[in-house]
C-alpha cells in the first residue's frame, strides 16, 4: 500500500480545531464541550485531559448536561484530575436532574454503596427508578436487586 502525505487534510484539521477553539473562548457551550472532547480523546490533537477537564468545566458551569456528566465521569475515576467521588457526585447529580439516564444511574449506584454521599437505599430507588424507566439496562438490573433485597430483608421475615 502507498501512503501519499495529503497537506490539505491536516490543514483542514487544523483550521477546524482552531474555530472551534475560536467559538469555546468565546463561550459557546457547545463548542466548549466538543473541544474537550478532541483533548479528551486525543482527535486530530496529542490527547490533553488537563485541557478536556478544563473545557468540560466550562460548558458544565453554563448547563450543558453531557459536558457535566463527563466532568463527573473524570472525578469518578480521576482521569485527568485527582479521584474526588464527592466532586464526582456534584457533577453527576446536576446532569441527572437535567435527564442524563447514565448520570442517573450513576446517582442510584453511589445511593446504594454510598459513595461521595451517605448512603440511602430511598434514594438509590428514586434514581435507578428514573434512570431504568428512560431504558437503561444496569439500572433495570439494580433495581430489581433492591427489590430483591428488600423483599428477602423485610417481606420474607414476617
Amino acid at each position: 500500500m502507498l501512503w501519499v502525505f495529503r497537506p490539505w487534510i491536516v490543514t483542514r484539521q487544523n483550521n477546524f480545531i482552531a474555530k472551534i477553539e475560536n467559538l469555546a473562548e468565546r463561550g459557546f457551550s457547545d463548542a466548549q464541550y466538543n473541544l474537550a472532547r478532541i483533548y479528551a480523546n486525543g482527535e486530530s490533537v496529542d490527547q490533553d485531559l488537563i485541557s478536556a477537564e478544563y473545557w468540560f468545566r466550562k460548558s458544565a458551569e453554563q448547563g450543558n448536561l453531557d459536558a457535566q456528566y463527563q466532568l463527573g465521569r473524570m472525578y469518578d475515576s480521576g482521569l485527568g484530575v485527582s479521584e474526588n467521588k464527592k466532586e464526582a457526585f456534584k457533577w453527576y447529580s446536576l446532569a441527572a436532574e437535567q435527564g442524563s439516564i447514565d448520570a442517573q444511574y450513576n446517582l442510584g449506584l453511589a445511593y446504594r454503596l454510598g459513595i461521595g454521599v451517605e448512603q440511602s437505599f430511598t434514594k438509590s430507588l428514586k434514581w435507578y427508578k428514573e434512570s431504568a424507566s428512560k431504558g437503561h439496562s444496569g439500572a433495570q438490573y439494580n433495581l430489581n436487586l433492591l427489590f430483591f433485597i428488600f423483599y428477602r430483608n423485610v417481606l420474607h421475615k414476617k
